[in-house]
């Protein structure tokens, strides 16, 4: 019995190795939703004292390219750690790091 487990969990961990680039996407587009206002925060300090129209200009460059850069450039890392595991161990951890990006979500009342 324990071995048709093993052999079921293995053949779900499968199942999920095609889309390890997808579900990496994922991760770091959550991240970013989830932490993207601390980061507006942080640059909103950073940039208080220029004029209003480089306030403007370094928001839209943050926006439009700093967070497609941080989504391209992060993605294949977490996709390569990801891979990393066993067919056994991806699920699990997958499932995991969802469930808990959802619990800070939650809690930063994000959802």
């Amino acid at each position: 019995m324990p071995d048709v487990i093993y052999q079921l969990l293995l053949e779900w961990g499968g199942v999920f190795r095609p889309y390890v680039r997808d579900i990496a996407l994922a991760m770091v587009a959550t991240c970013l939703v989830v932490f993207g206002d601390d980061l507006n925060r942080l640059v909103r300090r950073q940039i208080s004292s220029l004029h209003f129209i480089w306030r403007t200009l370094i928001f839209i460059a943050l926006c439009a390219f700093g967070y497609g850069a941080l989504t391209i450039f992060l993605t294949p890392v977490v996709a390569a750690q990801l891979g990393k595991l066993t067919n056994l161990w991806l699920p699990w951890v997958c499932l995991t790091i969802f469930i808990a990006l959802g619990m800070l979500a939650q809690r930063r009342r994000q959802l």
